[in-house]
Formats: C-alpha cells, sequence, structure tokens
C-alpha cells in the first residue's frame, strides 16, 4: 500500500522549522535562582513568662560543602540533625561528626571554631531549640 503524498506550501516549510525551535526553548529548563549557602529560619518563638528570654525552634539548612565563619553563641542551644552530617568543635577541641539523628550542644560564649557541611553532595538540615535573650542573637560573628 502506497501512503499518500503531502505537499506543503512554501510558507509551511518555513514555519515548521521556527516552531520547532520556539518548542525546544519553551522545553529548555530556566536556570534556577541562587540557593543562600545557610539559610536560618525560626519555626518557634516563645516568651518565656518572667524572663527577658524567648524559647526558639530554628531550622537550618547548609549547602553541600559549606563552612560557617568563626563564631560564638550567646547562650546553649540543643542541636538535632535531621539529615546530612554535620561537624562541629569549640575551641581547641578536636571537630566531631554528627550525623542525622544525633544532638549535640553549643557552648555559650566559647569561639564555635570549626562548624561544616561535612558531605560535599548533600544538604545539612538541623534543629536548634534554646532560649535567647532579647536583646541579643543566638549565633554571634567573631
Amino acid at each position: 500500500m502506497r501512503l499518500p503524498r503531502f505537499r506543503t506550501s512554501p510558507r509551511c516549510n518555513r514555519l515548521i522549522p521556527t516552531a520547532i525551535a520556539a518548542l525546544l526553548i519553551a522545553a529548555t529548563p530556566l536556570q534556577a535562582a541562587p540557593v543562600a549557602p545557610i539559610t536560618r529560619t525560626v519555626l518557634e518563638r516563645h516568651p518565656i513568662a518572667g524572663t527577658d528570654e524567648t524559647m526558639e525552634v530554628i531550622l537550618v539548612v547548609y549547602q553541600p560543602g559549606v563552612s560557617a565563619p568563626p563564631h560564638h553563641h550567646s547562650v546553649a542551644g540543643l542541636n538535632y540533625v535531621l539529615e546530612g552530617s554535620a561537624e562541629s568543635a569549640y575551641g581547641k577541641d578536636a571537630p566531631k561528626l554528627y550525623r542525622a539523628g544525633e544532638t549535640f550542644q553549643d557552648l555559650p560564649g566559647v569561639p564555635h571554631t570549626v562548624f561544616r557541611n561535612a558531605d560535599a553532595h548533600k544538604v545539612l538540615r538541623f534543629l536548634i531549640f534554646a532560649n535567647v535573650h532579647s536583646d541579643q542573637p543566638y549565633t554571634i560573628a567573631d
């Protein structure tokens, strides 16, 4: 059986490549907006009656391989690793590795000399629970 042959006009012959090019451009993914290397989001903030403190729950996200600059904390904080792995050290202590499901404590007033996402390919997510003074941030750059 012979298939029918379709004839196209010269105008149509010019439109087909243009239409194909337009479809290819539309199908090309757009460049994603840059992601901040470190984000901190306060999930909960509750005043503690009779004090100048608030209880905060903070979600912190470090992109793969990102390190924090030297800093210290105004108060102690309890950290819970949700995803990924963190490497942390205070003062002259050797760095320790913390994985998802593990906890560690931020020490108040002690230089936090090392804190980084220990994985070059995966995001680090962790929660911080802390009672923060209303006139001081939790993290202070050194």
